[in-house]
């Protein structure tokens, strides 16, 4: 039996896994995401589970039940650059934990349980998210194959590298008889823990707008153009950062950050002409995210 404690440890043993020593990056298709598949498909091996890679390169688990139907337990086992340690394998493990107990006992329910790992989330290597899960929904966008990475890597060739094979992607597309799905995630917040509370129950998923947004304005010498013959871009830029929090308190469940801000030339002594800077606006309600974002953006 895998108790929290077991749990944990396999944990701090996929910590390992990372293209960066010293902190845990783990891209999609890398290296570091191979060596953690080594250990996450042992593991479901052990818990008695049928194990295969599909095309995009989620990890999948199957324990079988008495009945067709299948519940889906899943999350991802990729990173941001820098990431912790739980955020996304804690379900991957507590899923494995909950299976491992049920054949450790001889048991099997009335449906069947797949457990997903999947291969990418956060979109660091080619700033394209939820690949795997978008993979399983039959949502995958072949045009993404042509992304390239930093390297100057395409989607595909690196789909090849790994295993894959980038044309059969639609293969892997989810078509049985779908009883569920579910997925334990830390709070990445400081509500439960303010509540002294151990877990909360989901009760919406809200939906994303991101954008990047550019300002232009004239670049000039700091010492010699009058302030009232400025066009000052970060100024413009600092208003809507302004704007954007303002706008986030005006509905219940809405957040909006500016969580990036470039500035060109970047130089002390010269008044900014170009400023970029993100937005990620968020709410349950699709209607209130898209009025919030259109009242930003027509300032």
């Amino acid at each position: 039996m895998i108790d929290g404690r077991a749990i944990i440890e396999r944990c701090d043993v996929l910590a390992a896994c990372t293209d960066e020593p010293g902190r845990i990056t783990r891209p999609f298709a890398s290296d570091a995401m191979r060596r953690a598949h080594q250990y996450v498909r042992e593991w479901m091996r052990q818990a008695g589970m049928t194990v295969t890679r599909d095309n995009i390169g989620n990890l999948r688990g199957r324990y079988e039940g008495t009945g067709d139907a299948t519940l889906l337990l899943g999350s991802h086992l990729d990173s941001v650059r820098d990431a912790g340690k739980y955020d996304g394998p804690l379900w991957v493990m507590v899923a494995l934990a909950a299976v491992q107990r049920l054949h450790d006992d001889a048991r099997q329910l009335p449906f069947g349980i797949e457990v997903l790992a999947f291969a990418d989330e956060e979109g660091l290597r080619y700033g394209s998210t939820y690949l795997g899960s978008r993979a399983v929904a039959g949502t995958f966008d072949a045009r993404d194959l042509e992304r390239t990475d930093s390297a100057g890597v395409t989607m595909a060739e690196a789909i090849r590298a790994f295993g894959g094979d980038p044309t059969r992607i639609s293969d892997d597309r989810w078509g049985g008889d779908l009883l569920g799905y579910c997925e334990v995630h830390i709070e990445q917040g400081p509500v439960l823990e303010a509540r002294a509370l151990p877990v909360g129950v989901v009760s919406a998923i809200a939906g994303q707008s991101r954008m990047l947004i550019e300002l232009t304005g004239q670049a000039g010498h700091a010492g010699t153009v009058p302030m009232d013959r400025r066009r000052d871009a970060l100024t413009a830029a600092a208003e809507l950062v302004l704007a954007v929090e303002a706008a986030a308190t005006t509905q219940p469940g809405l957040v909006a950050t500016v969580g990036m801000l470039d500035v060109e030339p970047g130089v002390a002594n010269v008044i900014p002409g170009r400023a970029t800077l993100s937005l990620d606006v968020r709410h349950p309600d699709d209607r209130v995210r898209i009025e919030v974002c259109e009242t930003l953006l027509a300032r």
